[in-house]
């Protein structure tokens, strides 16, 4: 509402301007506000002007209108004596807000002038009638251009076609030989999206996907804005990538129009041009992203932040910065610690031993058996279930429409047949998330991990050590780091650092007594951790040969010593 020219008393003629963004051709706030003034100039009223002004879109009926709910209430106010509007498709969007209007008009007794259309009178009922079987006429020429375009929809999913709007990332909108809608690939998007789909399934980010498609130069299609995360999972599960089109199918059990979901939620169908990817690779990465993706951080900076947990309380150590006298930070200080105050270690040691622990299991020859779940699917026979059970709801639904079955049976089926479908995803998710580990790990080696970013560093730390406890060093100095660092990896097996098999067992022996000393046995969950494999009875030996030894050693040294 333009309130700089509202008079400090008296009453005023309303003039209402609204702009619809999603329509190419509506008349602009400019040229309405002009026609409007010139219509008030040549009529005899003395009154001064008020403009009252929005964009929204007649279809939008959740879009609260300010400049709107703002006239009404000075019309309820007395304030207003008349209101000039370019026609009613302006003033009121629904049949329903006609209705409001009335009641608000009525008792007022306050007109309405259309300067591109016949006036109303909504103080009479001839004018309310008049006013209401023109609202329901546009009405109907709405819904009549809905129900075509929904048609030319359908026909064109029912081909292949994709429908026409807003460019797909990776495509541009062509016509084939057939002269049929399709998509055509732009070659440096396309390879975008298949360097973005190889980087995630090998536990990039999203956010770092944006990063580097920002640096190359891309925008979104749409607002011509840098990529962020959530578009760019957006892109990444749209199914047009695949070479696949969306749509809702209609049925008995269809939701509302109006309830919105994410494109590979729906039903697919085949498209009419060539996929970016195989579809079999998109479902994969559909399921890591909106699975599994909480393992992935975004932009961080050390390795063990958020993620190690202090041995004492559980919860996750923090980033700090150790004093140096004086309450003055010391850059070269960095900590892990507790905000209880249990623990506040430097982090450096910290880092390192949970690398060197991380390179040691991605150099061991068994890790692919020591990452196998165990849990094997015949992917083609699911898919062919998950088939076979949407055709028969589809059948079900047909069976009740022609009333071959009652209600209550059409709920059990349909109860039955969503629940195994869901099993069905969750199976296929569980192999996506084993095949993204088995991407990301098949072929690790040193050089590879000095490569990675610190967000693919810390998926690293989460996959092979999911639990990671840090108890205090208990001494000054402290003990080497992996006396009271305690890494367990997904087996939940206690894991030091896999070098000479004597002091292999002796650092795991003081673990346990560090872990007793404060009152926290080691164990996961409340369970005990097991063994990688039982001590030999040649470590015991050995303990009390090398006890032997230092007793000797002590004997000949007092007696050099006298």
């Amino acid at each position: 509402m333009n309130s700089s020219q509202r008079p400090r008393e008296g009453r005023w003629t309303a003039l209402y301007l609204r702009l619809s963004k999603r329509s190419k051709v509506s008349v602009s706030i400019a040229t309405q506000d002009a026609d409007g003034r010139a219509y008030v100039d040549r009529q005899p009223w003395t009154e001064p002007v008020v403009v009252y002004a929005d964009e929204s879109s007649a279809s939008d009926r959740s879009k609260v209108r300010k400049g709107y709910e703002a006239l009404l209430a000075d019309v309820k106010a007395g304030n207003v004596v008349r209101i000039v509007c370019r026609d009613d498709d302006r003033l009121v969007r629904q049949p329903i807000e006609l209705e409001g209007l009335i009641d608000v008009l009525q008792p007022a007794d306050c007109p309405v002038f259309f300067t591109a259309g016949s006036d109303v009178d909504l103080t009479s009922s001839g004018g309310r009638a008049n006013a209401r079987i023109r609202g329901a006429i546009a009405r109907q020429e709405v819904e009549r251009k809905s129900e075509r375009q929904k048609s030319t929809n359908r026909f064109r999913v029912a081909n292949g076609q994709p429908l026409r709007g807003v460019r797909t990332f990776g495509y541009r909108y062509t016509t084939n030989a057939q002269s049929e809608g399709t998509f055509e690939q732009v070659p440096e998007e396309a390879d975008a999206i298949k360097w973005a789909v190889n980087h995630v399934m090998a536990g990039g980010t999203l956010a770092s996907v944006a990063r580097e498609w920002n640096e190359r130069g891309f925008v979104t299609p749409k607002k011509k804005t840098p990529y962020r995360f959530p578009t760019v999972k957006w892109t990444l599960t749209n199914p047009h990538v695949a070479g696949m089109l969306a749509y809702k199918p209609s049925s008995i059990l269809t939701v509302s129009d109006e309830d919105y979901q994410a494109r590979y939620k729906n039903d697919l169908t085949p498209g009419n041009w060539e996929p970016i990817i195989p579809f079999a690779d998109w479902q994969d990465v559909v399921n890591v992203l909106t699975r599994t993706r909480h393992k992935a951080g975004n932009h961080v900076r050390y390795l063990c932040a958020g993620i190690i947990k202090c041995g004492i309380c559980g919860d996750t150590l923090k980033t700090g910065v150790a004093n140096a006298g004086k309450n003055r930070p010391s850059p070269n200080r960095r900590t892990y610690k507790c905000l209880k105050r249990h623990v506040s270690l430097k982090a450096d040691p910290i880092d390192e031993y949970i690398t060197d622990l991380l390179l040691s299991l991605l150099t061991k020859e068994d890790l692919a058996d020591f990452l196998d779940s165990g849990k094997k699917i015949d992917r083609g026979a699911l898919d062919k279930e998950r088939a076979d059970l949407e055709t028969e709801l589809v059948q079900l639904t047909n069976s009740y429409n022609r009333k071959r079955i009652r209600l209550f049976q059409l709920e059990s089926g349909t109860e039955r047949i969503e629940s195994r479908i869901a099993e069905i995803d969750q199976e296929v998710a569980e192999a996506a998330e084993g095949a993204e580990l088995a991407a990301r790990y098949s072929s690790a080696s040193r050089e590879q991990f000095d490569a990675l970013s610190i967000e693919q560093r810390r998926l690293y730390l989460r996959d092979l050590l999911p639990e990671v406890r840090v108890f205090p060093a208990g001494s000054n100095p402290a003990p080497p780091v992996e006396f009271y660092v305690h890494a367990y990896d997904r087996k939940g097996r206690l894991r030091p650092l896999p070098i000479d098999q004597e002091v292999y067992w002796e650092i795991s022996v003081r673990q346990f007594a560090h872990a007793e000393r404060y009152g926290n046995p080691v164990s996961i969950d409340g369970k005990p951790v097991e063994w990688e494999r039982e001590p030999p009875e040649e470590y015991f030996e050995w303990r009390k040969a090398r006890a032997r030894q230092e007793e000797e050693a002590a004997k000949a040294l007092a007696e050099l010593n006298a």
